[in-house]
């Protein structure tokens, strides 16, 4: 399935163009089980780099708790700026299987919906005398 779209660029002004010679074709693929491995692999690894965060908060200070503390607090919040990163270049790299998946929660929900509208009582419209 070929799906044209328009893209426009935005140039450092910030005003977008459009001009239409700037416009861009994109294939839509469906998805693979390959796009499934590559999803469970980056969740494994971001789920790996969490759980420094998880074994951090066990450990003993020590003679010098104040210092130890503090490295701890230190390292801990390298490691949740290296997880948001992660966690964006993993919602990068499986845009397309997350982008199917959210979509098709969408599409249940809008079932469930649809179904409980349809089934709901008609109410009784009472006249005034």
């Amino acid at each position: 399935m070929v799906i044209t779209q328009i893209m426009y660029g935005i140039p450092s002004n910030k005003r977008p163009d459009v001009f239409e010679d700037e416009t861009t074709e994109l294939e839509e693929e469906n998805v693979t089980l390959k796009d499934f491995d590559d999803l469970i692999r980056d969740i494994i690894h971001v789920s790996e780099t969490a759980h420094v965060l998880d074994g951090g908060v066990s450990m003993s200070f020590g003679d010098i708790p104040l210092t130890t503390f503090s490295k701890t607090i230190i390292k801990h919040l390298d490691v949740i700026d290296l997880l948001k990163k992660e966690i964006k270049e993993l919602q990068k790299k499986n845009r397309l299987i997350i982008s199917r998946l959210r979509k098709e929660e969408n599409k249940e929900k809008e079932l469930v919906k649809k179904v409980k509208e349809e089934t709901k009582p008609q109410r009784r419209k009472t006249e005034l005398l």
